[in-house]
């Protein structure tokens, strides 16, 4: 199961009420809590995010960039650090779009 373009759609809201991003964050929480009552109900095996920005844009990007490090920690808070079931993230990756493969992180 994925959510599709969440921070893309949701970020010029979120920012605005808050520039550390924790509104957006809040309500990610929201959706790993209920992604993880359905892995424990047996409904999904596992979710991600799939995105069109928000992984390939670099951390001075405001409004754009979020963190995946931070998206990880969230789904371990909520899942179990070994246990949880964020295990993708969808990014384009083409000739214009080559970020999520060649940059560092």
């Amino acid at each position: 199961m994925y959510i599709h373009n969440s921070f893309e759609q949701q970020s010029h809201f979120c920012n605005e009420l808050e520039l550390d991003g924790q509104s957006f964050m809040d309500k990610l929480a929201r959706v790993f809590e209920f992604y993880e009552s359905k892995r424990l109900a047996g409904d999904i095996q596992f979710y991600g995010m799939a995105t069109w920005l928000c992984f390939r844009a670099k951390k001075e990007e405001e409004g754009i960039y979020l963190n995946l490090q931070k998206c990880i920690e969230l789904a371990e808070s909520i899942g179990g650090k070994d246990s949880h079931g964020f295990r993708f993230i969808q990014v384009p990756i083409s000739v214009l779009m080559p970020e999520a493969f060649i940059e560092s992180w």
